[in-house]
């Protein structure tokens, strides 16, 4: 099984933006296990005409897994959902941060680590990053998950962004372009150099 887990520190730190890059630049599927809300990010994805996988849970509510499906009535099935991803070269988006609660008993970091897949960590730069940063970092480490390393999402100049390149060594920075194509965003964020080594692809 070779895939690619993207996670990130906040709801909207700009995964499926990042996603949508390294499935385009990898030539990957992307697949989102569990969505909330509408439109969906397979649907973002699709606009572009990338490939895409369909969710195993699918819930209305913009919320963490565990309300939207509770709102529903709906039980979520932890055997069901954490069973193997459907295929191999797969780009797998977590949603919202890693203790977004899925179940009672499950966080979304629960799912990775029955995956141990490699993941990326998307940070954007805004006040409580730093700390939230470092929060996540630790969390993976404990679980010890295949950790490559930060991605840079929303980059556009503000003052923190310089501690983050120095403390953690960015994979790649994306600027916050909402027009920009995810294949353009892989090659100048600097991804299509520093991600496919890691991987084994070169």
């Amino acid at each position: 099984m070779q895939g690619l887990i993207v996670t990130g520190i906040h709801t909207d730190a700009g995964k499926t933006v990042v996603a949508a890059a390294l499935t385009a630049g990898l030539g990957w599927t992307y697949w989102k296990p569990v969505q909330t809300g509408t439109p969906t990010d397979s649907e973002r994805l699709q606009a572009y005409g990338l490939p895409t996988l369909p969710e195993r849970y699918r819930l209305q509510l913009p919320a963490a897994p565990l309300v939207a499906a509770q709102a529903e009535n709906i039980s979520i099935d932890w055997t069901y959902l954490s069973s193997p991803p459907p295929q191999s070269h797969i780009i797998i988006e977590g949603a919202g941060g890693l203790f977004v609660p899925i179940t009672s008993k499950y966080f979304m970091i629960d799912l990775f680590a029955a995956w141990k897949l490699p993941l990326v960590l998307v940070v954007r730069p805004y006040l409580g990053a730093m700390n939230h940063t470092w929060l996540s970092i630790e969390a993976i480490q404990r679980r010890g998950l295949p950790f490559l390393g930060i991605i840079l999402c929303g980059t556009t100049g503000d003052v923190s962004e310089t501690y983050f390149r120095e403390t953690f060594s960015p994979l790649g920075e994306i600027p916050w372009d909402p027009q920009a194509h995810p294949i353009a965003l892989y090659q100048e964020s600097g991804l299509a150099e520093t991600l496919p080594p890691l991987l084994g692809l070169r």
